[in-house]
C-alpha cells in the first residue's frame, strides 16, 4: 500500500500532511466550549512547538474547575480529533466514525497458538533478581509506598489482586494487545497468567518469532492475524498495520467479539504517526461497541506528562523538601538561578466548583514533542468519556522503564541512572509490565470510586516517584544527568 493509506493528517493547500497546525486546531477544540478566550490563544500560537507544553499546562488546570467542564474538554478534544482526522483509502476520505462502512480490502486469517506452561497461580514480580510473591511482595509494596514510588492506592490495588489469583485467568474475557511485540507489552505476563489473547502488531519477522516463542512457552491461548496470501513460516505471514488495516483489523476482531473484549493499546511511535495509531486504535474500540460489542479500552499512562493530584500527594512532596538534609544548599542554588534549580514540585492549590482540591504536577518534557502530548492526551480523553457514559475504561500511570530505546539514548540513560539520587524509581520492562497488567485486572473487577475523572486518571499510579518527589521534577534534571553520567557512559570506555 502507498503511504497515502490509513488514519492520516489532512493535506494543506501544498498536498503536504504537516502535523502541527491539526494538533494546534484539536487542543483549541477542546477548551472552545468552556473557555473561549484560552481556546483563541492557542489558536494564535506562532510557535506551536515552543508554546504547546504551557498551553497543556493550562488546559490541565482548567480541567480542575469541575468535572463537567473535564468531561466537556475531553468529548470536544475528541470529536475534534476524529473529524480533522480521517481514514484515507484510493484517494477517499472516510470520516472515523464511519469506519464500519469501508469495506475491507482483504481479510485475515488466524493463527491460533496453545501455550503447553502451566498457568501461575499467585501474583508474582521479579525485581532485582528476586522473584516476589505473598508477604514478600507486599512488603515492597509497601516499601514503594513509603518512599512515594507508588501511590498508595496502587499497593492497596495490586494487594486486593494478590487476594484474589483467580483472576489473572480473565476467565470470560479476551485481551487485545495492540502493540504485542512492545518490550513492556503485557504479552509475556498474560501469557503466564493463562489469559486468552489476540496479538496485533506489525508484520515483522522477527518481532513475530519473540511472541510466538512467548505464546508457546506461556499457558495462553494466543490468537495472531495472518496476511492473506503471504508465504513462508508464520512469523514471515503474521501481523497487521494499525494504522492503515482498520477496516480489515475491525471485521477481524469482530469475530472475536463473542465474548467481552479488553483492547489494550500499547503502541508506540514517533511524532506524528503515535497520534495516528492512538486514533486507529480508538476508531476500533469505538467501532467494536457500536457493532454491539462489549469493549474495554485501556492504556497506560506516562508519568511525563500533566496530572491534577490528590491533596495527600501535595503535603508528601512538601514534607519531604522540608525534611531535606541538603535544603540549605538547595534554597540559596534555587535562589541564583532564578527558581530554575530545586524549584517546589507544587506552589498551588486548586480547588473544584464540588470543593474537590487538587495540586497539578507539570513533568512534560519539551523535547518528546506536541505530537506525543496530544497522542497521551487522546487516551485520557477517551478514558474521561467513556466514564463518563458508564462503560468501563482502565488507565493507569505506568513508571519510567529501562527499554532499548532508553538505553541507547546516552543522555536519556544518564538522567535514569541518576534519578535515585532524586528520589525516583526507574523499573524494569518485567517488573514494569507485570504491576501494569495486575493494575487492569483489578480495574475489570473492582468499581473505580465517584471522583473527579482527573483524580481517577492518577489514583492507583505507578509513577516512579514523580508525584511525590521534593522538587519540579524538572528543575533537578541537570544534577541527575551529571549523576548518572558514570554509568550511561561506562560501557564505551575501553583502556588499552
Amino acid at each position: 500500500m502507498s503511504g497515502d493509506v490509513g488514519v492520516l493528517f489532512p493535506q494543506d493547500e501544498s498536498g503536504k500532511r504537516g502535523s502541527l497546525e491539526t494538533n494546534r486546531a484539536i487542543w483549541a477544540d477542546s477548551v472552545r466550549g468552556v473557555d473561549p478566550d484560552l481556546a483563541a490563544r492557542i489558536d494564535a500560537s506562532p510557535a506551536w512547538r515552543k508554546d504547546y507544553a504551557q498551553f497543556v499546562h493550562e488546559i490541565t488546570t482548567l480541567c480542575s474547575t469541575s468535572r463537567e467542564n473535564a468531561i466537556a474538554i475531553a468529548e470536544a478534544g475528541l470529536a475534534s480529533a476524529r473529524s480533522r482526522i480521517g481514514f484515507e483509502r484510493d484517494g477517499e476520505v472516510t470520516d472515523l466514525d464511519s469506519l464500519s462502512t469501508v469495506q475491507p480490502a482483504f481479510e485475515f486469517t488466524t493463527e491460533t497458538i496453545v501455550g503447553a506452561g502451566e498457568a501461575a497461580t499467585e501474583l508474582e514480580i521479579t525485581h532485582d533478581g528476586k522473584t516476589l510473591s505473598g508477604d514478600a511482595l507486599r512488603r515492597k509494596l509497601g516499601d514503594w509506598v513509603h518512599r512515594g514510588i507508588i501511590e498508595p492506592s496502587a499497593a492497596s490495588a495490586l494487594n486486593t489482586v494478590i487476594d484474589n489469583p483467580d483472576w489473572l485467568r480473565l476467565e470470560g474475557r479476551r485481551v487485545v494487545v495492540l502493540g504485542a511485540g512492545a518490550q513492556t507489552s503485557p504479552l509475556p505476563t498474560l501469557c503466564s497468567w493463562g489469559a486468552e489473547v489476540v496479538a496485533v502488531d506489525l508484520p515483522r519477522k522477527e518481532l513475530w518469532e519473540r511472541v510466538i516463542t512467548t505464546a508457546n512457552d506461556g499457558a495462553s491461548k494466543v490468537h495472531i492475524p495472518l496476511q492473506p496470501g503471504a508465504k513462508g513460516s508464520v512469523a514471515a505471514r503474521a501481523g497487521a498495520n494499525v494504522i492503515q488495516d482498520v477496516p480489515e483489523l475491525l471485521r477481524w476482531l469482530d469475530g472475536f467479539a463473542d465474548t467481552p473484549l479488553i483492547l489494550g493499546v500499547y503502541i508506540y511511535a514517533d511524532g506524528a504517526l503515535h497520534v495516528q495509531a492512538t486514533l486507529a486504535a480508538d476508531a476500533l474500540g469505538t467501532s467494536l461497541t457500536a457493532g454491539g460489542a462489549d469493549v474495554t479500552m485501556a492504556y497506560a499512562g506516562t508519568p511525563s506528562d500533566c496530572f491534577l493530584v490528590a491533596p495527600d500527594v501535595v503535603n508528601d512532596s512538601n514534607a519531604r523538601r522540608r525534611s531535606r538534609s541538603w535544603r540549605s544548599i538547595e534554597l540559596p542554588l534555587r535562589t541564583l538561578s532564578f527558581g530554575k534549580l530545586y524549584a517546589p514540585a507544587y506552589r498551588e492549590m486548586l480547588t473544584s466548583s464540588d470543593g474537590e482540591e487538587m495540586g497539578i504536577v507539570d513533568a512534560i518534557v519539551q523535547q518528546q514533542g506536541p505530537n506525543y502530548s496530544l497522542a497521551k492526551r487522546l487516551q485520557r480523553w477517551r478514558t474521561e468519556a467513556s466514564w463518563s457514559h458508564g462503560q468501563a475504561a482502565s488507565f493507569n500511570v505506568a513508571p519510567p522503564t529501562w527499554t532499548t530505546s532508553v538505553t541507547k539514548n546516552k543522555v536519556l540513560a544518564a538522567g535514569y541512572y541518576g534519578a535515585r539520587s532524586a528520589g525516583l524509581e526507574v523499573f524494569s520492562p518485567e517488573t514494569m509490565s507485570v504491576l501494569m497488567t495486575a493494575l487492569l485486572v483489578h480495574d475489570l473487577n473492582v468499581a473505580a470510586p465517584d471522583e473527579h475523572p482527573e483524580l481517577g486518571l492518577t489514583r492507583a499510579g505507578i509513577h516512579g516517584g514523580y508525584w511525590r518527589v521534593p522538587h519540579d521534577i524538572r528543575t533537578t534534571l541537570l544534577y541527575t544527568g551529571i549523576v548518572g553520567i558514570p554509568q550511561a557512559y561506562a560501557p564505551d570506555i575501553r583502556f588499552r
